[in-house]
């Protein structure tokens, strides 16, 4: 069986923007109305577990040790605030892409 290859890092994919293209996705998104977000470590961990758990609510809430109605409570909340539904995989994507842009925006 052959080895699958690893997975695309999307930092790597975001450094082969330039500038202008990164700086355009910031403004375009409104990134920096996410700060709230993205600066909340509970609510980084949160997320973090989300996906590393397959977008899971249960199997996330039970490695948070947290009811799942306070996950869904926490991921309504970055609905409300960024436009984005974690829990629809294009949207998650999207997110990912956007803390990697403010992130690296705010080094």
């Amino acid at each position: 069986m052959k080895t699958p290859p690893p997975p695309i890092s999307l930092y790597a994919v975001l450094e082969g923007l330039s500038e202008e293209e990164r700086g355009r996705l910031y403004e375009e998104y409104g990134v920096e109305s996410m700060a709230e977000i993205f600066s909340n470590e509970e609510t980084m961990k949160t997320v973090d577990c989300f996906l590393e758990n397959g977008m899971n609510v249960c199997l996330a809430a039970r490695k948070l040790y947290m009811h799942r109605n306070t996950l869904m409570y926490r991921l309504n909340k970055i609905r409300r605030v960024c436009g984005l539904d974690l829990r629809i995989f294009d949207m998650a994507v999207t997110f990912r892409i956007l803390r990697i842009l403010y992130e690296t925006k705010t080094r």
